[in-house]
């Protein structure tokens, strides 16, 4: 049984993390991205500060051949993303992103 390439951490942070980053957070507002862990082949923790709070997101990683996962892995991410950022002390309830 031949396993599918699974995207590289680095990969998952260019694709999936960092274009709901960008899309959501505003010019100035983060102080830290990273990838906390590693669950598994197909589970990464990343960690997202802004200022005194600290969100913690598990990201699917997706084939690496296969955008339509992939893009699915981004809206996911990005939804759940938007729903934190929304319930944080700095956003007031306001939904971003759309």
């Amino acid at each position: 049984m031949t396993r599918t390439p699974r995207l590289r951490d680095d990969q998952v942070m260019e694709r999936i993390v960092r274009p709901a980053v960008d899309r959501i957070l505003r010019e100035g507002e983060l102080d830290g991205l990273d990838i906390i862990e590693r669950r598994s082949r197909n589970f990464i923790d990343v960690r997202i500060t802004v200022g005194d709070e600290v969100f913690t997101l598990p990201v699917t990683v997706p084939g690496a051949d296969d955008d339509e996962e992939i893009a699915e892995m981004a809206q996911d991410f990005l939804d759940m993303l938007q729903a934190e950022v929304a319930a944080s002390s700095f956003a007031w309830d306001e939904l971003r992103g759309e």
